[in-house]
């Protein structure tokens, strides 16, 4: 299990399609197959990131496991 501090990999401010790519594209080539994704501390996500995150999780070959959401996304993404 490899575990993920996001404002420590991209910012504490998620605005980017091209972050989330990026780090999608590094989690893609771990060889765990079980990820954690934290976003303690994060401060902002934008409404771009949301849907690149969406979208990069959706086609992962990985087990992302999402800790400390803020509400709102964690609201979009149970969706």
């Amino acid at each position: 299990m490899r575990y993920i501090i996001i404002r420590r990999e991209i910012s504490k401010y998620l605005i980017t399609k091209i972050s989330c790519d990026h780090m999608f594209n590094k989690i893609e080539i771990l060889e765990d197959n079980d990820i954690v994704i934290d976003f303690l501390l994060v401060y902002y996500v934008s409404n771009e990131f949301i849907d690149a995150y969406i979208a990069n999780k959706a086609i992962s070959t990985k087990n992302i496991i999402e800790r400390n959401l803020p509400y709102n996304i964690k609201k979009i993404l149970e969706n």
